[in-house]
């Protein structure tokens, strides 16, 4: 439920003041307001070349497209002279515990928290909008823009410079009053606002973030390598995850928590005021062999208005086989045979051949024969003659 009004605010206060406090009444946690200039839009122009040109992006192509307009907000609002940065808290700190503890007792499917509730593209641009239509009164004939996580900004940069934490060493945005479980959302516009100080770094000598890093992905201090994040592999990877890349992933089917629980920052985060964002129980309650029963209009209705449908039906089955794999329940060969034999999405076929190589035994040995012999797929059947090799060593 969206606040209808702001706490009182004396007449005489500054707009920057007015403006931070509508935000917080919409449900952000915090907002900070940054100068748009050419030395920014220089300097990310720059870091994003070379983000790019190292490869860090692997296929996500759109961070190329109009890198120029990514790097300087001002193209995309003439006249544009502000940006406001907004941090919405996602994550329920005090229910981590009990809803590992379900998630454990289910056999459910590990998911990050910011996907366990309403996707946040659903929840925060009608905050920004109703923010938006808010300084237009205050100041009329401003312009703007909003943006969350899918415009052409760099939000984290921006956020920064807006004084609304630092960059943390895995490359997101800490608050010290609420570590990183937060989303952001911007608005661009042409109204003159006073910026607030950048923060400094406080993440001093600490590497937790690094060393948890199940797959290596955060290559060095700020920099990571999308080809080896969990979260890019099992949400914006299409086609198969490559083969070195499955057993890190453990059971993990929809994103990566792990540099973030190892925050220390993270342990000074609350609960979200956004009721939207609280975990589903569908998602922490089912078990996991159970979704390889679901249709494309079963996945639809499942996950509608859940951050889960950005990997598909395809992409999210694959990732089921995977994790089932890594489990070693020798309970869900079953159902990754059925999978095998009948499952007419050949890259959900694929990983549940590996999945059977991984788990072996006399049923998933006869399945994978099978499918190596008849499938219609040659990829389908390479993996099911390389799972087959796996198990020849039981």
């Amino acid at each position: 439920m969206i606040a209808p009004e702001i706490p009182s605010a004396h007449a005489s206060e500054p707009l920057e003041g007015r403006l931070k406090a509508k935000a917080r009444a919409l449900g952000a946690s915090a907002a900070g307001i940054a100068r748009l200039d050419d030395d920014s839009a220089a300097l990310d122009a720059r870091r994003l070349r070379r983000w790019l040109a190292s490869g860090f992006a692997a296929d996500l192509r759109y961070m190329a497209r109009g890198a120029e307009r990514r790097s300087d907000p001002r193209l995309s609002l003439p006249g544009a002279r502000s940006l406001v940065a907004l941090a919405f808290d996602y994550a329920f700190p005090s229910h981590d515990r009990a809803d590992e503890a379900r998630r454990a007792a289910s056999g459910a499917a590990r998911v990050a928290r910011y996907a366990r509730g309403r996707d946040y593209h659903r929840v925060v641009p009608k905050r920004l909008g109703l923010l938006l239509a808010w300084l237009k009164e205050e100041r009329p004939g401003t312009n703007g823009r909003a943006y969350v996580d899918t415009g052409p900004v760099l939000e984290r940069a921006w956020a920064a410079r807006a004084g609304l934490g630092w960059t943390g060493k895995h490359s997101l945005v800490l608050r010290a009053e609420g570590g990183s479980w937060f989303v952001l959302g911007v608005l661009v516009t042409d109204a003159v606002l006073a910026p607030d100080a950048a923060l400094e770094d406080r993440c001093g000598r600490c590497t937790r973030c690094l060393d948890a890093c199940p797959t290596g992905a955060i290559v060095a201090p700020y920099q990571v390598d999308a080809r080896r994040c969990i979260s890019y592999l099992t949400i914006e990877r299409r086609g198969a995850i490559p083969l070195e890349m499955r057993a890190a992933i453990g059971e993990r089917v929809f994103g990566c928590d792990d540099c973030q629980d190892a925050c220390p920052w993270n342990a000074f985060a609350t609960d979200s005021p956004i009721a939207d964002f609280r975990p589903r129980g569908d998602v922490l309650d089912r078990p996991l062999a159970a979704w390889l029963d679901l249709d494309e209009d079963g996945f639809q209705a499942r996950f509608r208005g859940t951050p889960l449908l950005r990997a598909r039906r395809e992409g999210f089955l694959r990732n089921v086989c995977v994790a089932l794999g890594n489990r070693g329940d020798a309970s869900a060969v079953p159902r990754l045979a059925q999978a095998l034999a009948q499952e007419p999405n050949a890259l959900v076929r694929a990983h549940a051949a590996w999945a059977l190589g991984r788990l072996g035994g006399a049923e998933a040995r006869a399945a994978l024969l099978a499918a190596a012999r008849h499938d219609s797929e040659a990829t389908v059947r390479d993996e099911a003659e390389q799972a087959l090799a796996a198990t020849e060593s039981e």
